[in-house]
This record gives C-alpha cells, sequence and structure tokens, in this order.
C-alpha cells in the first residue's frame, strides 16, 4: 500500500447563468472542471478528482507546476468564491507499484534513523519529489 500524498490548492468557483459552477485552479493553467447542477459538494468531490488527475501527470512526467498561492491572494470576482481543494495525489499514480532499491548510507545514519523511527522509502520519496519541483 503506497503513502498518501496529500496537497491542497485553492479553487475559484463561478456559479454558471444556467445553473451549476465552472471551477478553475489559477496557479495551475489549464487545470479546470465544472458541474451543471448546484450541487457544492459534487462540485468539490469534481475538482478534486481533476487536481489529483493533473498533479498526479505533472509529477509522472517530471513537469513543473506551481506551488499553491495562499488563498487569501488570489484575485475573483465578487460573484465568485475562492476554497482550497485538497487531494491525496498519491490515488491517481498510474506507475504507484512499489520497487525495491539498493542504495549504501553510513551505518550510523542508518542506526540513528531506525533509533527514531524514520520510514526511509518515504523520506527518499518525499526527497525526490522535492528535490524535483
Amino acid at each position: 500500500m503506497s503513502k498518501k500524498l496529500m496537497m491542497a490548492y485553492p479553487a475559484i468557483f463561478r456559479a454558471e447563468e444556467n445553473g451549476g459552477y465552472y471551477i478553475e485552479f489559477p496557479d495551475l493553467e489549464g487545470v479546470y472542471t465544472g458541474i451543471s447542477e448546484n450541487d457544492l459538494p459534487l462540485g468539490l468531490e469534481m475538482a478534486s478528482e481533476v487536481l489529483g488527475i493533473m498533479l498526479s501527470e505533472f509529477i509522472q512526467n517530471g513537469e513543473k507546476f506551481n506551488a499553491p498561492s495562499p488563498i487569501n491572494m488570489i484575485k475573483h470576482k465578487e460573484t465568485e468564491f475562492v476554497t482550497l481543494v485538497a487531494v491525496d495525489v498519491s490515488q491517481y499514480f498510474e506507475k504507484d507499484k512499489l520497487v525495491k532499491k539498493t542504495l549504501s548510507i553510513p551505518k550510523w545514519v542508518d542506526e540513528r534513523g531506525k533509533k527514531l523511527g524514520v520510514d526511509f522509502s518515504a523520506l527518499l520519496t518525499q526527497a525526490i519529489l522535492e528535490t524535483t519541483e
């Protein structure tokens, strides 16, 4: 079972004239979705799904993408609202199969890590993701 990779981005919800919402992520160019009914929980679900799909594609393809802006810095019209949308991106990875890697670290680092309960796989995964952002 893979570790969670939680991410959250601000989304702008714009009510459509005939009902429903257009939902866009201003920090991520071209990432948007919409719903044709006035069901905010459904809109949040759809926004989370599109966010997970797109972020997982960016990460897997080694593409650069913007970090999330603080929600209070998002410019929007009076008729729109902004909310954070969270997603566990790991659920959307196509290549989520775990692979075994052999590596060498100093013995004292291994002992210290074990003593502190460090999850070496999770730490290495996070370090690689941070290095490639």
